[in-house]
């Protein structure tokens, strides 16, 4: 019935769709009462979760990506500034970039309470003898 151009990321939002689906098709086949009734029952419980909180998702994780001179391995040193910095991290991929000069890293992680995305950064430009270190945060609502 319906094709998404872009990947849904929230199961939230295929949620909407199928409520505005279902409403849509209480009203084409003439029944108002279902539908209203069925509109006023949702989103009264979408403002009481919204509320109070509930079933919220606080993990806010960032993307870094580090390049690094192709001949260096500098995996070990880069996995201990991650390790010191955050609670999990996990490596996306790796590829090279400008012709093979250049190796880039991309990571998606967690930092631990407390710790600042820039001393992330600073760290990690430190280990990889300042090439390029870029921290996206906002991950969850960033197309990659």
């Amino acid at each position: 019935i319906i094709r998404f151009r872009n990947a849904l990321k929230e199961t939230r939002d295929v949620g909407y769709i199928f409520l505005v689906m279902g409403v849509g098709m209480a009203c084409g086949t003439r029944f108002y009462t279902l539908a209203v009734i069925a509109t006023v029952f949702v989103c009264l419980a979408l403002l009481i979760m919204h509320r109070f909180d509930w079933f919220h998702h606080s993990v806010q994780r960032q993307v870094v990506k580090v390049q690094t001179p192709a001949h260096e391995d500098m995996a070990d040193d880069i996995d201990d500034v991650l390790i010191r910095h955050t609670d999990e991290y996990e490596q996306v991929s790796i590829e090279t970039i400008r012709g093979g000069a250049l190796t880039e890293a991309t990571y998606t992680v967690k930092l631990k309470s407390g710790r600042k995305p820039a001393d992330l950064l600073d760290h990690l430009r430190t280990v990889t003898q300042g090439q390029q270190v870029t921290v996206l945060t906002g991950y969850d609502q960033t197309d990659l």
